[in-house]
């Protein structure tokens, strides 16, 4: 930031001194206040930018509590081998076993023209109604002689849930194969997934398309302990909670029902850990900081940092709370140390201990989840009341504290700005006093040099008073 305008001004060829360098020195003097505001200011802005790292900080925290209290943090693993389905597990699985039965799969609705001789030969022409899944689409009318490869364009082009192509086997022959995107079909019937009706018009010499259906649409049937389920899609995920069973194989052919097999899940311990640690992560970031403020070292600048901040002291003491902070109505693990969350007595960063969490985990898994998520009382209800309590613009400790070193900035600006004004002026003085001297010096040397020179010729200003004043003989 510049404090004053360049020094010209006064030469010092009269005097002899350096005006200048004397005009910048006072002028440096007088600026002396204005380089401790822009320096008062410069640390004001760094606990800001503090105070912003450790806001989005406790944010970061926020999210991994929210994160692990929607959507749990006991992690499940599939530990069965399935032959036809296989299972992946979500976070809201829960270790048991299943007896599954793939009885049959989803399939979708295929159509086939008759043979044609090559992908350019010539469509009668006519009209060509489609209905999808019960909706039925805009005609498509086709000039007499179209090409087979521009109706299945043209097939395309309606924007329904269909796919044309045209295909060549071996021997040349040539088809228009129409199929639907999806699997399975609503209703009763299975027609109403595709219908593909041709009206010929008359007098067309191109070739009649004779759609004739290849495969009926199917719906998934399944078994899981005894009960029976149909789907549209091979993909499932609303059978078993927190379970995506995609279905591979159903049952052979000629019999209705395919082989029950066994699927196990379990507890997955390094899964759930690895959840956990999103929390621990975010939790040391703000604890890093907070640790930080709260231990400075011997050439900690205090003016530029959060040290000796009340607000930031309380928060380690809120941070700390949390591990130790039981949840009621949980059997067994009702706090994160019981889980085998650890914290270092030095540096108050979290750590896992994954013995305890294991046998945590098959004292009460369910407990891990709940520890977040219990309404009111869970991690996930304190920690977001804290960071509220800390961040909510207008009401929030560190906000209004952010809010408080932004006012303080913007006074010392108004400050620096009077102050400049004011040096700027006191320069302008100095320049205009220092002119001045040096104009009357070289007023005054050029008077005495006159004198200098007058005095060097006698008798120049001399007169003949003596002898004119003689009286006349």
């Amino acid at each position: 930031m510049a404090t004053t305008a360049p020094v010209f001004q006064a030469s010092g060829l009269a005097s002899g001194l350096n005006d200048n360098s004397i005009i910048q020195s006072l002028v440096q003097i007088a600026s002396i206040p204005l380089t401790s505001l822009q320096t008062e200011q410069t640390a004001l802005q760094s606990k800001v930018s503090l105070v912003g790292t450790l806001m989005s900080n406790l944010a970061s925290l926020q999210t991994a509590a929210d994160d692990l209290g929607t959507n749990g943090v006991l992690a499940t693993k599939v530990t069965s081998a399935n032959s036809s389905f296989t299972a992946t597990a979500g976070t809201s699985a829960a270790p048991g076993s299943y007896n599954v039965r793939v009885d049959q799969l989803a399939l979708g609705s295929k159509w086939l023209s008759s043979q044609f001789a090559a992908p350019s030969s010539g469509v009668l022409g006519g009209s060509l109604q489609i209905t999808v899944a019960g909706q039925s689409y805009a005609p498509i009318n086709i000039a007499d002689g179209t090409s087979l490869s521009n109706v299945a364009y043209a097939i395309n082009q309606l924007g329904a849930p269909i796919s044309a192509t045209v295909l060549t086997n071996t021997t040349g022959s040539t088809y228009l194969s129409v199929s639907t995107i999806g699997t399975g079909y609503t209703g009763t019937s299975s027609s109403s997934a595709l219908s593909i009706a041709f009206t010929p018009g008359t007098g067309g010499t191109g070739q009649n398309p004779g759609f004739t259906q290849t495969q009926a649409a199917q719906n998934a049937s399944f078994n899981v302990d005894g009960l029976q389920f149909t789907r549209q899609s091979n993909v499932v995920t609303d059978a078993i909670p927190g379970v995506t069973l995609t279905l591979n194989q159903g049952a052979p052919t000629g019999q209705t029902q395919g082989t029950t097999e066994t699927l196990a899940l379990a507890t997955d311990v390094a899964g759930t850990q690895a959840r956990l640690q999103t929390f621990v992560s975010a939790y040391n970031g703000v604890m890093s900081m907070v640790q930080t403020a709260l231990n400075p070292t011997p050439s900690t600048d205090r003016s530029s940092t959060l040290t000796g901040d009340f607000t930031v002291q309380d928060l380690g003491g809120q941070l700390q709370s949390l591990i130790t902070t039981s949840v009621p109505g949980i059997t067994g693990v009702s706090t994160l140390a019981e889980l085998g969350v650890q914290s270092d007595p030095n540096t108050g960063a979290l750590s896992i201990d994954t013995p305890t969490l294991t046998a945590a985990l098959q004292t009460n898994p369910q407990a891990v989840n709940q520890i977040f998520s219990t309404a009111s009382s869970g991690l996930q209800a304190a920690v977001d009341t804290l960071v509220s309590n800390e961040t909510f613009p207008g009401t929030g400790f560190l906000a209004l504290d952010q809010a408080g070193l932004n006012t303080s900035i913007q006074q010392l600006t108004d400050q620096q700005t009077q102050l400049q004004t004011q040096i700027a002026t006191y320069q302008q003085s100095l320049v205009d006093q220092f002119t001045a001297m040096e104009t009357t010096i070289s007023s005054l040397k050029s008077s005495g040099s006159f004198l200098a020179a007058t005095a060097a010729l006698p008798g120049l200003f001399s007169t003949s008073s003596t002898s004119s004043s003689s009286p006349v003989a």
